[in-house]
């Protein structure tokens, strides 16, 4: 991906960053009915408690993605909850690999349908050590991905020193990146706060 950000300070912070960043572009472009996340129910445990901190309505916001038995997204429950809630998806979070461990076969395939319906890609880097080497989050489609430093890079926790949850971002999402009240950093439509 073509930017990073080290602002978040945790990998749960680099999610709702994430999920800020894509509200901020669905904004800018005046698309303000994007109102729902799906949310695979292999996903990482922080991705429900980050969609909801971001405002997301647990109720009707928040779409759980079924599971097959070996914890990859069921293709035909996605098929189903992008048709009915397509026009109103402002993205979805899929760990990958899961919390089971089991890499998602289909990702680039549904970053394509989530793309095609208006939506955006992340990709939560809980277990990224396992794609290192493999693949990359830009060539399989996320538009964010956060890394726990501790996990693919082997450091202690926070990096030795404060926490660090970095980002990568695609490039359409560049301008949105956070910035700061003190210093000019972030892109030009970061919100300094």
């Amino acid at each position: 991906l073509p930017a990073v950000t080290t602002q978040p300070v945790a990998g749960a912070q680099g999610e709702l960053v994430g999920l800020k960043l894509f509200q901020a572009y669905h904004r800018d472009r005046l698309d303000n009915d994007r109102d729902v996340v799906f949310i695979p129910k292999s996903a990482h445990g922080t991705n429900f408690a980050t969609a909801v901190m971001a405002g997301f309505d647990p109720s009707t916001g928040i779409v759980h993605l079924e599971a097959l038995p070996d914890g990859r997204v069921d293709p035909e429950d996605f098929d189903n909850k992008i048709a009915t809630h397509g026009r109103r998806l402002c993205g979805v979070m899929i760990t990958n690999p899961n919390t089971s461990g089991v890499f998602e076969t289909d990702f680039k395939a549904i970053a394509d349908k989530v793309h095609t319906a208006g939506g955006l890609v992340y990709m939560d880097g809980a277990n990224m050590n396992a794609q290192v080497g493999l693949t990359s989050p830009g060539n399989i489609g996320a538009d964010v991905c956060h890394l726990n430093l501790h996990k693919t890079f082997a450091i202690p926790h926070g990096g030795g020193g404060p926490g660090v949850g970095p980002i990568g971002v695609a490039e359409h999402l560049v301008p949105f990146l956070p910035g700061n009240p003190l210093i000019k950093v972030g892109g030009e439509k970061a919100i300094s706060s």
